[in-house]
């Protein structure tokens, strides 16, 4: 049998028959460098955790008479909608800034997370208390005929 230089033909008679250490290892070291790169590429090209939530947010209708005074209700699980005082309503994303959990619980003064315990003021969006950072983005909400409408972005 006639073989070129660098044939398949050639390299198979070449090649050991049992894999060595030394190129098991190389293998390994080159699939993980690149399962390494691949995941910082994936990691690093979407958006960021709030340019995903402000793709996403739409418009949202609720009546008023769903926002307990003196607390709040989460919609959609998109926002948290607080009255503290009859008649005044604020709007907030209902995902936690620190880990990206849903809020669930409302009080006269925080909305909490269930997750590690962030609290936010009802009126701001700001942090009372963390591990957030971060205050919850705020959103316009408005009030018609007994229907409250959040703008999203």
């Amino acid at each position: 049998m006639t073989t070129t230089p660098n044939s398949p033909a050639e390299v198979e008679s070449t090649a050991p028959a049992d894999p060595t250490r030394r190129r098991v290892m190389k293998t390994a070291g080159v699939a993980g460098t690149v399962a390494v790169i691949g995941g910082s590429v994936a990691a690093t090209s979407g958006c960021s955790p709030e340019e995903e939530e402000a793709a996403k947010m739409q418009d949202a209708n609720l009546p008023a008479s769903d926002v307990p005074v003196g607390s709040g209700t989460v919609i959609e699980d998109t926002y948290v909608i607080t009255q503290p005082k009859d008649g005044e309503f604020f709007a907030f994303s209902s995902v936690c800034t620190h880990q990206g959990c849903q809020v669930t619980r409302i009080t006269e003064e925080a909305i909490i997370c269930p997750c590690h315990s962030s609290n936010f003021s009802v009126t701001t969006g700001e942090v009372i208390s963390g591990p957030a950072e971060e205050p919850l983005p705020k959103y316009e909400v408005s009030e018609s005929g007994g229907t409250l409408t959040v703008k999203g972005k």
